[in-house]
């Protein structure tokens, strides 16, 4: 038998090792695994949900006042500059371990894109369609309500899209201070030296970014054609 036929045989045996142990951890460990999703999940929605409950409010006042905006804007950019570990080694001392860190840091990482492309958003209302609420008697709350709102949302929601990407993938660090997700089993297959760890876990992270990126983006493309 040729050295090139014993070479694939080897590559094949071990590759059928790597999918029996995959087979496995599902076997064993999978209402654990379940949980770390739920687990990650729940943290990254809610970091981007109190995001978006502080970003798009100040993303729309930085548009009304221009001072406000260098303000936040370079506030929340220079926050975002530290890497969240770093954000989370700071938060310790004050906040302890567990989940309330890995939350605030995840906060101040999802508050930029979101408070940006708001203020983007809104200021790439025509400027027609705003003579043409005023022509029809709207007043400012119902101009705003009404018609600034629909079309500035495809854009927000592209700020939350970028933002939820980007939550989801740093969640995987809240494994270090106790705050569970699938970081845990990211950093047991490192520290274990099992590829198959690293495998799944960093695969679902993948898979739940893809899903939760293209969910935004068809919710974005039906808001676009609407407005």
């Amino acid at each position: 038998m040729r050295q090139a036929d014993i070479g694939l045989q080897d590559n094949c045996f071990f590759a059928n090792i790597g999918k029996i142990k995959k087979v496995e951890y599902f076997q064993t460990h999978g209402q654990e695994y379940l949980h770390m999703i739920w687990q990650h999940v729940y943290l990254s929605l809610l970091a981007v949900a109190i995001a978006a409950a502080i970003g798009i409010p100040c993303g729309i006042l930085c548009l009304r006042v221009p001072k406000v905006k260098k303000i936040l804007t370079t506030g929340f950019s220079a926050l975002r500059i530290i890497p969240s570990l770093a954000v989370l080694v700071i938060l310790i001392p004050i906040m302890g371990v567990g989940v309330k860190p890995a939350l605030t840091a995840l906060v101040i990482l999802a508050i930029p894109p979101i408070l940006i492309q708001t203020t983007l958003a809104f200021s790439q209302v025509p400027a027609f369609m705003l003579e043409v609420a005023d022509a029809m008697g709207m007043d400012k709350k119902r101009k705003f309500r009404q018609v600034e709102v629909p079309l500035a949302m495809p854009g927000i929601i592209s700020g939350i899209r970028m933002a939820m990407s980007e939550v989801i993938a740093s969640a995987t660090l809240a494994a270090y201070i106790g705050a569970g997700g699938l970081g845990i089993l990211i950093f047991n297959g490192i520290n274990l030296l099992k590829t198959e760890y690293l495998v799944i876990g960093g695969g679902t992270v993948a898979v739940i970014t893809m899903l939760c990126s293209m969910g935004l983006g068809a919710i974005q493309k039906k808001l676009s054609r609407a407005a």
